[in-house]
């Protein structure tokens, strides 16, 4: 997993204390098994919940492939790589006069895997395994099932129904690169992280729904789309700071966010040589990111 999905969501819990927190606005109560910890619920157009949902958004499961039917049995292989924008200071501070370094990366890539089942329908699937890379650690999973319908020959609709969850886990709030920064960050790191690295968690869960419509063109070889869809966000960060004994600082919150909103995207599938394709695709999620993402695939099975 790249680090700057891991170090981006640093921003939200710049120097959130629930002394601060109880006059902000915002939703607050104690969670039951997490020490009395305080749980803060944020809206999208909080600087907090903007930054949840770029991230979210940044791992939405788009097809990043022209619908395609796959005969039962059928396997394809692919890996994405997405772009990930840079975030500006004051994304990244997110309303805070602690700024994190958060651009350490530019790509997040992504294994995929579509299987043809029965009735036309089509299982997509990705894993990002938990090993550890730049000091943070991914398991999320992705799982997507869809079906094409024929209007014309060479003209399909697609309805595509997917999900994501999982955690992103590391030294997100405190991180020992703080102590070679600004007296700012050195003081922060050492009276509010207490010269420890923390052990944060960012979960993301989306359902999607979307319409994607597709056309195959120059005898197969190309295939442009566009789609449409609605993204149901349930995001969850839970502070880590630790004391020096390894236990955690029960003093810093758990911060959530829940958010329905649309999306689209258009791309376009080149078929290549011994079934392989290339696929270009743009990502928008308005007030979030616009994207671009690729991915190299390969039909390993044809099937029945």
């Amino acid at each position: 997993m790249t680090r700057a999905l891991a170090l981006a969501v640093a921003a939200l819990v710049i120097t959130a204390s629930p002394v601060d927190a109880q006059g902000d606005g915002h939703d607050h109560e104690h969670g039951s098994g997490s020490g009395h910890r305080l749980t803060e619920q944020y809206r999208w157009r909080d600087a907090e919940g903007r930054l949840m949902a770029y991230y979210s958004a940044a791992l939405a499961f788009s097809p990043v492939s022209a619908p395609r039917a796959l005969a039962p049995g059928a396997i394809r292989i692919g890996l994405e790589a997405s772009y990930l924008p840079p975030l500006s200071e004051a994304q990244r501070s997110a309303g805070f006069s602690k700024t994190e370094t958060t651009n350490f990366t530019s790509v997040l890539p992504r294994p995929r895997l579509a299987v043809g089942l029965p009735m036309g329908i089509s299982l997509e699937g990705s894993w990002i395994p938990p090993v550890n890379a730049f000091g943070a650690t991914a398991n999320l999973f992705s799982v997507a099932l869809s079906k094409s319908f024929a209007v014309r020959n060479d003209f399909l609709l697609t309805p595509r129904f997917s999900g994501t969850t999982g955690s992103v886990r590391g030294p997100i709030t405190c991180n020992d690169e703080m102590s070679t920064r600004s007296d700012g960050d050195l003081l922060f790191y050492e009276h509010v992280c207490h010269d420890m690295e923390s052990e944060d968690r960012f979960e993301p869960t989306t359902l999607s729904g979307e319409l994607v419509a597709s056309r195959s063109m120059r005898g197969g070889a190309l295939s442009p789309y566009l789609g449409i869809g609605v993204m149901n966000e349930r995001d969850r960060f839970d502070i880590g700071v630790r004391y020096s004994d390894g236990s955690i600082d029960p003093n810093h919150p758990i911060l959530t966010m829940t958010l329905t909103r649309g999306y689209g995207f258009l791309g376009a599938t080149w078929a290549g040589p011994r079934r392989s394709a290339i696929t270009g695709e743009l990502f928008y999620a308005p007030g979030s990111l616009l994207t671009a993402r690729f991915q190299a695939s390969m039909l390993l099975r044809a099937g029945s």
